[in-house]
């Protein structure tokens, strides 16, 4: 007792019902808009539209009455109140339009070709008569006071009848009516669904809200609840929440043919599943796995068991027929066939309207608008006992088909997403069905493997630029741009920001690389007067661009320095480039680790070198093999920088020094078929064991047998291969990079090497240019970055520094490759400190000879790589051998051997 009056003294409030009724009224409000807009745009208006219109404005109006009597009582004190029971009255009659309404949607929705019975017809009469009575209340008493005892004696005992009247009389009976026909007659599935929800979810709660109301019963609780405020505060908003849960749920089931497909929220895992069934149909080998597939993905993806799928393939000739034997020819199929060609016109006419047919969408649009296509439709899904009919074609060709058995899935219907899901799914299908039928599954595993190889150099592109960006943004995070004045042959710091971006005293550190290009930067400028931009390193290896002007009024040079902006680096070079679209890849080439990597194995800046450096970059950053031409000593270097590129683990190389005689290298590479008893079974082929971790690079590709060439020819095109002397097949993910010193061309033409081998790698060659024909400018640039890479300081480089006499004698006598260059600029160096007795002050990068970008890092911290588990591990992976690792690090052995054990490497 207590608890009910106090919810009583808290939710009998007015604010309380004209919350719930204004929330209803809106909420009301937006679908009639709805279906305004929907109605506007149909052809044809279902007659149940019209009825739904009906109960709409009945109940809004019944809504509008209490809000303007909570207004009233609340807002609007002075607000007449014979207006507002003049409304109230008025709403009694919206209330019988409203029951009326109802009953009469309610029969329509389970007829079709709905005509008004005579039942209803005098209904409608009574239902008249009370609403005559409300009308002639409403005008007779319009000057009744708010006083219960002063208004119309009648009126109560007349809303209770009407009450009784419209819940009993006209609904009741219409609700039997359709539960009747939900059992016994056959109505759409997708209509019984949406009667259930409808009846269940909203008409039920509406009448008994009403009828408790009217409760005439003396139960305390009850009684409470049907004549209190409380109570229609509660009903209202129980009510509006029943009808808006209710009206997403049936109008995502085309109540009355409002949306063409059933709705439901988009499947964020069909890129998963279609992914995974995509990568089982690339290695389909014949018609059968074919139908084990298609079973596995509808039972993995739409919830239907396997055995309830069914593929179908058409035959088109004898040849066919032959081929596809396995095939069962049972009832199904050959109703089907039938159908097809006695009812071609229509069928094929229904597939191009809907692409995909399904059984209750197609009946259910039938009920409401039956037409003989659709009919015919029906009568073919239910000989062939289908949910779902799903034609495959290509090139406009119906060559297979997929049947859903019906009721294969009887708690769900096929939603617009899953129909959508279902016609990809056919559409890749057919393409693989035409391959297999076509032979040529071998294209498919091509373009498979192209399109992953296209997939994989996008990525990497995408992750350079994020980089590069990402460089950009922390030398962004400071905007200053330093100022520097040169007069009298000395600099001047003009701002704060000049002395944080050139750390070292310009006017004492002569010899400095950094003093010495801006101190040619100024001449220049003073002797020419005219601006000039330069690039240059600071101490911490970034780029600065440097620019320097005269000054119009004094004889003094302005010098600005900055960290350099996207078009700087860009504009520095882009005018060196063949093809000026792959600026990008300058920028890469500029900015990123990649990058770096290949200019520290080619530190030269010229036309023709830098554009060998973009071809080496664009190569390494894909996952093709690459054929290398270029001198013996810089195959491994390069090879090693195209692996870290590919961030592999493990590099493994195979160096021919001569033509293979037996299968060795075959049987090393693919492995054997078990049956030769030739192969442990503890040990892996080089393909299988370097599997997404290694790199393989063959040396002397030329000297590979003519079998094991076609071989490594089928994988690098497919990436699959197979066992050697065997036919299964395997796939593996390996870079493959392979050089050779002979004219691969002509020893094709003269049938020494494989023709199908040289077509795979010759798109993917990478020819280094000769320094025997390099223009002078680009070998001497090539001398200095070299001279830099070898003294790791800047305080001798001035007295070490080769002179342009020096230079002339690489240029007079060229070296062939990059490392023969390398090695002799070292012994350049070398020569010049003990010559100028300063050969124990200069320090020599220990890194400088190592080409192995793991091992350079190793090599500059010396014993110091004792310490750090992580160099110690890398160690271990590269050498397996303390001696190694001891000689590698310039220590004992034994505290090699100490440090191994403390890392539980031994």
């Amino acid at each position: 007792m207590f608890f009910l009056d106090f919810f009583e003294s808290i939710l009998s409030s007015f604010h309380f019902i004209l919350l719930a009724t204004s929330l209803s009224f809106l909420l009301k409000l937006s679908f009639l808009i709805a279906l305004i807009r929907k109605m506007v745009k149909m052809d044809t208006i279902a007659r149940p539209l019209y009825f739904l219109f009906a109960i709409l404005i009945g109940n809004m109006f019944s809504d509008l009455a209490w809000i303007l009597k909570s207004f009233q009582l609340l807002f609007f004190p002075q607000l007449n109140y014979q207006i507002v029971l003049f409304i109230i009255r008025i709403a009694w009659i919206f209330f019988l339009v409203q029951y009326q309404s109802m009953s009469l949607f309610i029969e329509s929705l389970v007829t079709d070709n709905y005509i008004i019975p005579l039942k209803q017809k005098i209904l409608f009469i009574v239902s008249n008569l009370f609403g005559l009575c409300f009308a002639i209340i409403a005008i007779i008493d319009f000057d009744a006071k708010d006083l219960p005892f002063k208004r119309f004696w009648f009126e109560p005992t007349l809303q209770n009848l009407a009450t009784f009247y419209a819940l009993f009389i006209v609904v009741v009976p219409s609700l039997f009516i359709a539960v009747q026909r939900i059992r016994n007659s056959n109505l759409p599935h997708l209509l019984k669904k949406q009667l259930k929800v409808l009846i269940q979810g909203l008409i039920l709660p509406v009448v008994m809200a009403d009828f408790i109301q009217l409760f005439p019963f003396k139960i305390y609780a009850i009684t409470w609840i049907a004549h209190s405020y409380a109570g229609v505060g509660f009903s209202t908003m129980l009510t509006t929440i029943a009808i808006y849960f209710c009206a997403r749920k049936i109008f995502g089931l085309r109540f009355l043919n409002l949306k063409d497909h059933v709705q439901q929220p988009m499947n964020i895992n069909f890129i998963d599943d279609f992914k995974d069934v995509l990568e089982r149909l690339s290695s389909v080998t014949n018609f059968r796995e074919l139908g084990h597939i298609t079973q596995n993905f509808f039972k993995d993806t739409f919830n239907i068991p396997a055995t309830r799928t069914r593929l179908y393939l058409r035959k088109t000739d004898a040849s066919e027929q032959k081929d596809q034997s396995h095939i069962i020819e049972d009832r199904i199929a050959s109703l089907v066939e039938t159908f097809l060609v006695t009812h071609v016109d229509t069928i094929d006419c229904a597939i191009k309207e809907e692409k995909i047919l399904i059984y209750d969408e197609i009946d259910f649009t039938h009920f409401y608008h039956a037409c003989e296509k659709s009919e015919v439709i029906l009568k073919f899904l239910s000989i062939i006992q289908a949910d779902v009919f799903l034609p495959i074609y290509e090139n406009d060709k119906l060559i297979a088909y997929i049947i859903i058995e019906r009721h294969a899935r009887t708690k769900q219907f096929y939603s617009n997403v899953e129909r959508d899901e279902l016609i990809v799914f056919g559409s890749y299908l057919g393409k693989i069905i035409n391959l297999l039928q076509n032979k040529n599954l071998d294209v498919l595993i091509e373009q498979e493997q192209s399109l992953r190889s296209e997939l994989y150099q996008k990525h990497q592109e995408i992750e350079q630029y994020k980089e590069s960006i990402r460089s950009f943004l922390r030398k962004g995070k400071t905007k200053h741009i330093g100022i520097l004045f040169y007069k009298n042959r000395q600099f001047s710091y003009g701002n704060q920001a000049a002395k944080e971006l050139i750390e070292i005293n310009i006017n004492q550190q002569h010899g400095h690389p950094l003093a010495q290009s801006l101190r040619q930067l100024a001449q220049e400028v003073e002797s020419f007067k005219g601006p000039k931009t330069i690039f240059v390193k600071d101490l911490h290896d970034n780029a600065l661009v440097i620019s320097g002007v005269q000054h119009l009024e004094k004889n003094t040079i302005i010098i600005t320095v900055s960290y350099p902006s996207i078009s700087d680096t860009i504009k520095h070079h882009i005018d060196l480039l063949k093809d000026p679209s792959e600026w990008d890849y300058l920028l890469y080439l500029q900015t990123t680790q990649s990058g770096k990597l290949i200019n520290q194995l080619i530190p030269g800046s010229g036309a023709v070198l830098l554009n060998f450096k973009i071809q080496l970059l664009k190569i390494a950053l894909s996952k093709k093999a690459i054929l290398l031409d270029m001198p013996e000593q810089d195959l491994q270097p390069t090879a090693e920088i195209i692996h870290h590129i590919s961030m592999r683990d493990d590099l493994h190389i195979i160096s021919l020094q001569g033509p293979s005689n037996n299968f060795d290298i075959a049987i090393a590479l693919f492995g054997i078929n078990p049956i030769f008893g030739m192969q442990q079974k503890s040990t892996q082929s080089l393909l299988e064991r370097l599997d997404n971790v290694g790199t393989l690079f063959i040396r002397n590709i030329h000297y590979l047998d003519m079998e094991t060439q076609e071989y490594l020819a089928m994988f690098i095109k497919t990436g699959s291969y197979h066992q050697f002397k065997s036919d299964q097949k395997l796939s593996s993910n390996v870079r493959i990079i392979c050089s050779s010193s002979q004219n691969l061309s002509l020893w094709v033409q003269e049938g020494k090497f494989s023709k199908a081998l040289f077509q795979e790698l010759k798109s993917t060659a990478v020819t280094m240019p000769s320094l025997l024909t390099l223009p002078e400018n680009e070998l001497h640039a090539l001398t200095e970055g070299f001279t830099q890479q070898a003294l790791t300081t800047d305080a001798l480089q001035h007295v070490l520094a080769l002179t342009n006499k020096e230079k002339d004698l690489f240029a007079d006598n060229r070296p062939v490759s990059l490392q023969e260059l390398k090695a002799r600029v070292q012994q350049l160096l070398v020569k010049k400190s003990k010559k100028n007795q300063i050969y124990q002050e200069v320090s020599f990068d220990p890194a400088y000879d190592i080409t192995d970008p793991d091992l350079i890092k190793a090599a500059r911290l010396g014993k110091k790589a004792l310490k750090d588990p992580r160099m110690m591990v890398l160690l271990w992976d590269k050498f397996k051998n303390q001696n190694q690792i001891a000689s590698f690090l310039g220590v004992n052995r034994s505290s090699v051997n100490r440090r191994c054990k403390e890392y539980n490497l031994l």
